[in-house]
């Protein structure tokens, strides 16, 4: 299967001081480019940007690069990614 999201080392400082998914924080640094830091992304992502993180943390739970949450939530903050058909 073809990897569409690349797999960024972020420090887990940086999730855990925002109370966020570890594939989370690393599909939001995988996403972000010179126009949107992780931090602009992380504290307020477009619908587009929402919707990418979502697709990249469920190839990386595809993938294996992080185990599946048994609910299907991985945290953002104080809201969730929802791998079992929710949203935002």
């Amino acid at each position: 299967m073809n990897r569409n999201y690349r797999t960024p080392s972020v420090s887990a400082d940086w999730a855990d001081s925002r109370e966020t998914h570890m594939a989370v924080a690393v599909a939001i640094h995988a996403i972000a480019d010179r126009n949107r830091s992780p931090e602009e992304i992380w504290d307020d992502p477009t619908p587009a940007e929402w919707d990418h993180v979502t697709m990249a943390v469920h190839e990386y739970v595809i993938h294996g690069d992080f185990d599946a949450e048994s609910d299907g939530r991985y945290a953002w903050g104080m809201e969730n990614i929802s791998l079992t058909g929710g949203t935002r």
